[in-house]
Parts: structure tokens; C-alpha cells; sequence
């Protein structure tokens, strides 16, 4: 609670000590940067949009260091990214997101690259390279961006071509060997009529989760992202942008963390031949005890993603345009990882491949009259996953060693192959329409209908499993395995296959009013939707029942949100000073809740919840040379009605839901005669008490960042010093809930202190 109060106190002081200085400054024309953004489908300044938003420039991705939207979370309160792989990241906003990953159910916060949807949470995460902005949306943004946009919505804006001949080369260095390249180029093919900009980035970094007893370090990274982009203007009217972009991750991802350093029945007993493992922490204190972690097996990330677009944009009068957007894209993802953060071969994913590819087209009309803008719609998306995961535990070979027992089941470890096939077919019509009763006075409703089907197979045969009826003296049996492996060693599989369809109507309503030329105030009430969908993941019970229970057989609702909010938006003193605010209540049905029993999965809604809170967000540019940024959030969001595992959860907070978080920042310039500008960017946020899974909470936390850069006068080369995590801050950022069963906890945590300094040269 002192974080708390020490944050706030400081943030209080320096917006008095900004409105007092700016109070007696001179009254010099110079102003903060306007950022256009296309939050409601056309260009508008930020802060003429009735909606909560962050939205971040290109520079402001430099300084603030943002390579993904993971990047974007020290300065949006209430937007967490969480996940100990890059593989699988799950966003939250306001405290909505989804702590299921499957290929069965969808995310709750929508990613959209240059108003595409990027479907899956695996291919969501993108480098930031070579982006215009990106804008931030928070709250149900249903009706402008349709279905799994609940929490929020994440728009990035790749850079156009133009006709200039221009382009960009950097070179980065930093802590863990980190080695960056990247470069830019722009070229005007016909003049006036045909542009193409290319880009690309190479990454490689070792590890910086140590692997004592050799082997890969975890966290390394190997990445390489490319884009291609023309664009090509046939008439006056008519705009065509064919965008191609590819990505690929080698690396190896996080080792599991164990925080309880212990098992409920004698495993670390007889032999202690560690050398064929990978002992990752080393004997070092992590939270508050001495740890020796150690894996049976490497963990991957392998990520090829594919995107190809098409936008054409007609002018067909002054007053009505026509856009079609159409997409192809697929990525496929290898990871594998150890669950239980043991030697042992407990609970482990011996190895997870997905494969996705989704179609998608929609057209959009766009109107705009005297007191009238508008717009309508249709789209159509189909979707189709592949996932095959193997589940791997019981290590009957290095138990029995150890234990002193006589070998059973051949030496030979369980493991179980789940393959989940799914289809998605989307389709919906929308329309937005703004009326301009007077010059102060706006009103909008808009209305989209959406209706989805899914269709999933599920099945998981047992492998490997012949012979182990029980496990004697190790303090648990598995008394019914032999029920699904018959007698000669064939394994049974359970299967499943089910279809199920919904429609969904999400409205909004807004009414915003300029109280000035610089200031206004809206209300708005809204509605989000996310769709149905089906348990995915492996269900076993080790204790009770080792049949892979096909959950499947079962579909979920769909998660239903209404969002009331009211706000400002105002600009003072010359446009130096922006202060924005927003109250919101939102009220839910039926969140689709990933439910841990031990072992078990199981995907259901959990009632009701809801979540109130405050929003605030300043940017004061206190001299020419110096600007100030603050935000905040204030939430109380908790379940109101959620029975899980035979508890009544109801006023549980909502994962990644702090009570308070927030940031401030200050960004100088300052000029050097005859060399150039030197800037220096520093920011703190902190982030409170939060649950990371019912029943684990993370502590408080703060981050530091800073940078420091020198741009030549002609602005062609750039020379920069930067630090991440300054304070080198411990949290944890994911949970594996399966290993419970085994007395186990595990956990991934952040990136520790980086360090690095970068080269830039653009022409």
C-alpha cells in the first residue's frame, strides 16, 4: 500500500507542479504531436474519438522500447500480456482475457494489423517493425470490430509506401549477446502510380535463463520478420496496397520455475544422476528460497507465420467511399515445455504443433454528408486450427530406480496424444452512423449482427502405457489405467465430434457534447460479445480416473459484456496540456473460465462478474523541451456469481486486475549547436497486488526503464542507450495449474535488467 500511496503522491505533485509552471509560462506556440488514428473506421485525432483509447506513434514505440505489444503494457494501465511462451500470449484488458489457449475457444482482446483480425493468440504476437502507430482500444468494441474484441482491441498501422526514395539501416547490441538487424527501404517503382516499401529484422540473443550443466540457456531468442508492401494508384479514385509479411521463431523458450521445492511422496531419493538434465536455476534464491529446478526436457518454440493481404480503397464522390479487405494467412508453432519444473518426469508438454489458416473478406461503404457519417458493412471469415499435443508424465523407468522398486511397465514413461481439429465459419453485417445535431452536439449509434458456427474432432488415444495397472509405494496408484489400455497393449482412444452455432446483436450508443474547442465530454453504453466454443486441452485425472475425458462433448456459451461509460477528452493551455478521463462499469455473463482440479481442464462459464473503474491519462509539455505522461487505472473488478472445483469464488478479483496501476514518464530534448538533439526518455510504472491464477497472487511490482539517444542534425543518423527493467524486478507473468495435484507449483517469470545501445542511419 505504500507503492501505492508513494506513486500517487508523486503523480499528484507533478501535475500540480506542471499546472502551476505552465500557469505562468509565456505563451510560445509550440504544442504536443496530434496522433490520427482510425479507432471508428476513418482518420481522426485522437482525441475526438468517444472511446477510451492509448494510441502510440512511431517515435513513442522508440522511446518507450515496444518491440511487440507486450512492450505496450508499462504504459496502459489496465492492459496486462501474460504467458510464459511467446508461442501462446494472452492479453488482458480491464481484466478480461482468456486463460485458455486452445484451439477450441478464442481470444477476448482482438488484434488487428491494418484492420485485419489476426485470429489466434499463437499468431497474434507480431514484431512492431516499421509501424505507423498503434492504438490501443479499451472496452467491448463489438459493433466496430465485431466478435472476440470483449476486453478491447489492439490495432497496429504498418507504414505505407510513398513516392519517396527513402529507407533505414540499424544495428543493435545488448545484455545476453542480443544482436539486432534491421532496414528499411521505400521505393517509387512508376511515379505517381506504383510504390513499394520493404522491411525486415533479424534477432538472436542467448538465454538468459541459465542452463548450469550446459545445453540451452532459456529465453534465448532467434527471430527473423520480413514485410513487402506496394502500392499501386490505377486512377485518381482508386487506392490498391498488396501487403506480404512472414515470420520465424527458433528459440528456446522458458524453463518452468517451481516455487514449492518439493513433492508429497519420496521421488528425490536414490539416485541423484542429474547430468541428463537441464538444471536451469542454479542454486540461486528465486522468491524467497533456494532453488536447484531441473528439466527432463528442453523447452522449444518454433513459429513460421505467413500473412498476405489485399486492400483497395475507391473515392467514388466526395462523399461515399468503398473499401475491400481481403486476407490469407497461416502460421504453424512447435513448442514443448516441463510443466512441473522437477528432474522428474512428472507433467510435461513433450511437444504441442498447431497449424492455422484463416480466409477472410469484408467490404465497408463509408458516407459522409453535412451532418451525417456513417458507415456499413459485411465480412465473412473462415477459420480452420490443427493441433496435435503429447502429454507426457509418469517416468516409470526413473521412479522405480529411484524408489528402489522393480521396473514396471518396461522402463517406458505415459504419455498421451490429444489431436484436436476445429473449423470456424463467421459471418457478419454492420453499420456505425454519427449525426452532427448541432455544432456541438454528436450522437452515433451503431448496431453488428454476427453469427458463428464451430465444428471440432477430438481425439486422444493413450500411448506408451501397457502394463502400468499400478504404481506400488509411491503414495498415489492409478487404479484405473487399465480399463483403457486393453490386453495386448493397444491403447484405446476416446473421440468426439461436435458442432455448434451462435448470433449475437452488439449495439452501441454515444453521445459526446464539445463543452469548447478543445474539450469534450461523451457517454456511451456498449455491448461485446465473444463466441462459443469447446474444451480443447487435455482432461486427465492422475488419481482417480487416467481417462482422457472428452470434455469436448460439451461446447460453452458465448461471453456477453455491457459497458457503461462516461468521459473526457480535453486539451488546455495552447494544446500543451492534455488531461483525459473515463468512469466505466461493465457487467458480465458467462465468462469462459479455464477451470484447474488437480490434473483436470475443464473449460466452463462462470456466471457473473463485473468491474468498475476510473481511467486517467495526462501529457503536459511543460517546456519545449520537456513533456511529462502519466496514466493510472483504478479497477475493482471480482466475480459476482463463479462455483469452481466445489468452492463458491463469487468476490475472487479477476485475473491480472490490480486494484491500482500506473505510470509516469519524462521525455527531454535538448539541443547540441552544430551536432544535433539529445533526448532522454525515463519512465516508472507499477503495477499492484494481482491474481495470476485463482489462488496465486503476485505481489506489487514496479519497472524502471530509461533511454538515451543523439540524433544528427540532418536527422540521418542516430546513436541511442537504453535499459529495460532498470531495478532488475522479479515477478511472475504465468502459472501452470496442471502439476498441482503433484504438491508442485510452477510458474514462468519476467525478463530480468537488459541493457543495450543502438545505431541508426536513415537516408
Amino acid at each position: 500500500m505504500s507503492n501505492y500511496k508513494a506513486t500517487t503522491t508523486l503523480a499528484a505533485s507533478l501535475l500540480a507542479c506542471a499546472i502551476s509552471s505552465a500557469t505562468h509560462a509565456q505563451s510560445d506556440r509550440w504544442e504536443m504531436e496530434e496522433i490520427v488514428v482510425t479507432a471508428q473506421k476513418r482518420a481522426q485525432s485522437s482525441q475526438d474519438v468517444p472511446i477510451a483509447l492509448s494510441a502510440f506513434s512511431s517515435d513513442t514505440l522508440k522511446q518507450i522500447g515496444a518491440t511487440d505489444f507486450k512492450g505496450l503494457t508499462t504504459m496502459t494501465p489496465g492492459f496486462s500480456v501474460a504467458g510464459g511462451s511467446d508461442a501462446f500470449p494472452r492479453s488482458y484488458i480491464r481484466g478480461i482475457g482468456s486463460n485458455d489457449t486452445g484451439v477450441g475457444v478464442d481470444p477476448s482482446v482482438g488484434v488487428y494489423i491494418d484492420g485485419i483480425y489476426a485470429s489466434r493468440n499463437g499468431g497474434a504476437l507480431t514484431d512492431l517493425m516499421d509501424v505507423a502507430r498503434v492504438e490501443v482500444l479499451k472496452g467491448p468494441q463489438g459493433t466496430l470490430f465485431g466478435r472476440n474484441s470483449i476486453g478491447g482491441a489492439i490495432s497496429i498501422v504498418t507504414e505505407k509506401p510513398s513516392e519517396e526514395l527513402e529507407g533505414e539501416v540499424s544495428a543493435e547490441v545488448g545484455s545476453y549477446n542480443n544482436r539486432v538487424a534491421k532496414g528499411i527501404i521505400n521505393v517509387p517503382l512508376i511515379d505517381d502510380t506504383l510504390y513499394m516499401r520493404a522491411s525486415g529484422n533479424i534477432q538472436k540473443r542467448d538465454g538468459w535463463q541459465e542452463n548450469v550443466l550446459g545445453g540451452a540457456d532459456g529465453y534465448d531468442r532467434d527471430r527473423a520478420t520480413g514485410r513487402l508492401k506496394f502500392t499501386w494508384l490505377p486512377t485518381d479514385t482508386v487506392e490498391v496496397n498488396f501487403a506480404n509479411s512472414w515470420s520465424r521463431y527458433d528459440e528456446t523458450s522458458g524453463y518452468t520455475d517451481n516455487l514449492s521445492f518439493a513433492l508429497p511422496f519420496p521421488l528425490n531419493s536414490k539416485t541423484s544422476d542429474i547430468n541428463d538434465k537441464k538444471v536451469v536455476s542454479g542454486g540461486q534464491n528465486l522468491f524467497g528460497a533456494t532453488a536447484l529446478d531441473v528439466a527432463p526436457l528442453e523447452p522449444r518454440l518454433e513459429r513460421t507465420l505467413r500473412d498476405h493481404s489485399v486492400t483497395v480503397d475507391w473515392d467514388i464522390n466526395d462523399s461515399l467511399s468503398l473499401s475491400s479487405l481481403s486476407s490469407y494467412r497461416t502460421y504453424s508453432t512447435f513448442s514443448s515445455s516441463d510443466y512441473d519444473g522437477t528432474e522428474y518426469y512428472l507433467l510435461n508438454n513433450e511437444g504441442s504443433t498447431e497449424f492455422n489458416e484463416t480466409i477472410s473478406q469484408e467490404f465497408r461503404l463509408n458516407g459522409d454528408t453535412d451532418n451525417l457519417t456513417w458507415f456499413v458493412g459485411a465480412s465473412a471469415t473462415h477459420e480452420r486450427n490443427a493441433l496435435d499435443f503429447k502429454l507426457g508424465f509418469a517416468d516409470f523407468g526413473r521412479l522405480s530406480e529411484d524408489l528402489g522398486f522393480t521396473e514396471i511397465n518396461g522402463g517406458q514413461n505415459f504419455s498421451e496424444i490429444t489431436h484436436v481439429d476445429t473449423s470456424t465459419d463467421s459471418y457478419a453485417v454492420y453499420g456505425d452512423a454519427t449525426w452532427h445535431a448541432t455544432d456541438h452536439l454528436n450522437i452515433t449509434f451503431g448496431a453488428r449482427y454476427s453469427e458463428d458456427k464451430k465444428e471440432i474432432e477430438w481425439g486422444a488415444p493413450l500411448t506408451q502405457a501397457d502394463g502400468a495397472a499400478n504404481f506400488f509405494g509411491a503414495g498415489f496408484t492409478l487404479p484405473n489405467l487399465g480399463q483403457f489400455v486393453d490386453a495386448n497393449g493397444i491403447p484405446d482412444a476416446s473421440q468426439a465430434k461436435r458442432d455448434d452455432n451462435w448470433s449475437d446483436f452488439s449495439p452501441r450508443l454515444v453521445i459526446d457534447y464539445a463543452v469548447a474547442d478543445d474539450s469534450m465530454i461523451y457517454a456511451s453504453i456498449s455491448k461485446g460479445y465473444k463466441s462459443g466454443g469447446f474444451n480443447s486441452t487435455p482432461s486427465t485425472d492422475l488419481f482417480n480416473n487416467l481417462a482422457v475425458t472428452p470434455v469436448a462433448t460439451a461446447s460453452v456459451d458465448p461471453e456477453e459484456v455491457v459497458n457503461y461509460e462516461i468521459g473526457i477528452k480535453s486539451t488546455w493551455l495552447d494544446n500543451r496540456l492534455m488531461v483525459n478521463a473515463s468512469i466505466f462499469s461493465l457487467s458480465y455473463d458467462d465468462l469462459q473460465v479455464r477451470q484447474i482440479n488437480g490434473t483436470v481442464v475443464q473449460l466452463a462459464n462462470a456466471g457473473k462478474a463485473s468491474n468498475e473503474g476510473l481511467e486517467l491519462e495526462l501529457r503536459y509539455q511543460l517546456t519545449q523541451d520537456l513533456t511529462v505522461l502519466a496514466n493510472a487505472t483504478w479497477m475493482d473488478a471480482e466475480y459476482d456469481e463463479y462455483s469452481a472445483n466445489g468452492q463458491d469464488l463469487a468476490g475472487t478479483p479477476l485475473l491480472f486486475s490490480p486494484d491500482f496501476a500506473g505510470s509516469i514518464a519524462l521525455d527531454h530534448s535538448y539541443q547540441l549547436e552544430n551536432i544535433g538533439e539529445l533526448r532522454s526518455y525515463v519512465s516508472y510504472s507499477y503495477k499492484g497486488d494481482h491474481l495470476y491464477q485463482e489462488g496465486f497472487e503476485q505481489d506489487s511490482y514496479e519497472l524502471v526503464d530509461a533511454r538515451v539517444s543523439l540524433l544528427t542534425d540532418d536527422e540521418s543518423w542516430e546513436v541511442a542507450v537504453f535499459a529495460n527493467n532498470l531495478t532488475d524486478e522479479t515477478y511472475i507473468n504465468n502459472y501452470i495449474g496442471q502439476v498441482s495435484s503433484f504438491g508442485v507449483i510452477g510458474v514462468y517469470r519476467n525478463t530480468p535488467k537488459t541493457l543495450g545501445a543502438s545505431l541508426s542511419y536513415k537516408f
